[in-house]
């Protein structure tokens, strides 16, 4: 093996690393999960540095000691209301000074991709990724990779996906008081993105909605590139809530119960489902039916939905998007959540999302809470492999260089001596 790259994913409810090595023949295996309870944020906002440090701590040392590798680099993702997403354009001229032909070649979509950076961010705010959806040569629009095409005007359209700069620094910070540095930072449903939607979804145009926490984050994903990131401030956690205030219980216990017995669609479940609650200060246990706890459970998810389809823009709603609902996160994990979105999003494709298997000790990771995380190191290893390519193609030029440079003076040394 000859790199290692570690996934973070910190989240409102629980911190999951991720340890993968990539190995020379271009395959990614997963050797080391840790998980660890989040205690230090707030609907995806750290709120206390030295919590979130330990449980940043705790998870790595985990996946460390399944992996039986040191860690001291990662990869991190952010999320929540501190993300903000805009479409862009930019243009430029392909000019034909110093070449043989208006041929567009990398240097031109560098630099059209640097005109579409060019709008005004508040300083506050950090640009997390700008991503090509489409290019225009000449007015002929549609176009993936304009490269070795022909042209004089070139024309970008990018999704620039901007965080809030103070909660980023203060995420590097906890990550660098545990003992690691970060080698990126993203965006996490992108990352969902990656690990679990496919290309022909991500061309009919698909929804992936993270159910976390402390928040559900939403990417909107046409014509095969990212086309809006929006988040709702509510998430797993206010279900919990609604079920220890109805019932008279523990936060712990009612999170307890949502996760064994918890439902959100009524046809699932059993007349006869009954549940048993412990009770607290020395009073009898509690037995009540499951059809009562999706009484429950029920209405807040669908004001989540709701609450979803409210913050789309109106570009996402004119928008034909045939492809599927991906759910990913811990709260994709609840009975019936499927179903639920199906007739909210009022849609037959809604789908669970399962990372691949990379192999491994464990294969806990193939679940949609940890579709983040997976992302993250397929990203790594991509960013990986380009480097590695990179290394390739300078060290071929380096050598043919070095191979003229010998034919060069050997001919020269020839003419000497003639």
């Amino acid at each position: 093996m000859s790199d290692i790259i570690t996934g973070l994913d910190i989240g409102t409810s629980s911190i999951r690393a991720v340890i993968g090595e990539y190995s020379e023949d271009g395959s990614l295996l997963i050797t080391g999960v840790g998980t660890a309870p989040s205690t230090g944020l707030r609907a995806g906002i750290i709120v206390n540095i030295e919590s979130t440090m330990k449980s940043i701590k705790t998870a790595i040392e985990g996946a460390e000691m399944m992996a039986g590798r040191e860690v001291r680099s990662c990869i991190t993702a952010v999320g929540g209301s501190q993300i903000e997403s805009l479409i862009s354009k930019g243009l430029v001229a392909v000019t034909a000074k110093n070449r043989s032909s208006r041929e567009i070649n990398e240097e031109d979509i560098r630099r059209v991709i640097e005109a579409s950076r060019a709008v005004n961010i508040p300083l506050d705010r950090n640009i997390l990724h700008v991503v090509p959806r489409s290019y225009i040569v000449d007015g002929q629009g549609g176009i993936k990779d304009p490269l070795n095409m022909l042209g004089v005007r070139l024309e970008s359209e990018v999704c620039i996906i901007t965080s809030s700069r103070t909660s980023t620094e203060n995420l590097l910070r906890c990550v660098s008081r545990a003992g690691y540095t970060v080698d990126n930072v993203m965006l996490k449903t992108l990352c969902s993105a990656q690990a679990a939607v496919s290309e022909e979804e991500r061309e009919l145009g698909s929804i992936v909605i993270d159910l976390g926490g402390g928040t559900t984050d939403v990417l909107v994903l046409a014509e095969g590139s990212p086309l809006c990131a929006v988040s709702v401030p509510v998430g797993g956690s206010l279900v919990t809530n609604d079920l220890s205030l109805v019932r008279g219980i523990s936060f712990d216990t009612a999170e307890k119960v949502k996760k064994t017995s918890g439902c959100c669609w009524e046809a699932l479940i059993n007349e006869d489902d009954e549940v048993v609650i412990p009770g607290i200060g020395g009073n009898p246990p509690q037995v009540i039916s499951r059809l009562e706890i999706c009484g429950i459970i029920r209405p807040r998810i669908e004001e989540i939905f709701a609450m979803v389809r409210q913050r789309l823009p109106e570009q996402v709603k004119k928008q034909r998007l045939s492809g599927s609902v991906v759910l990913a996160g811990g709260g994709a994990l609840m009975s019936g959540i499927a179903e639920l979105a199906a007739k909210e999003f009022k849609t037959e494709n809604v789908r669970i999302a399962r990372p691949g298997n990379f192999g491994g000790p464990a294969e806990i990771y193939r679940s949609p809470e940890f579709a983040t995380v997976t992302g993250l190191l397929l990203n790594g290893m991509n960013a990986v492999r380009s480097r590695q390519e990179g290394e390739n193609r300078a060290g071929a030029k380096r050598r043919k260089t070095d191979s003229e440079s010998v034919l060069r003076n050997f001919l020269q040394w020839l003419k000497e001596f003639f």
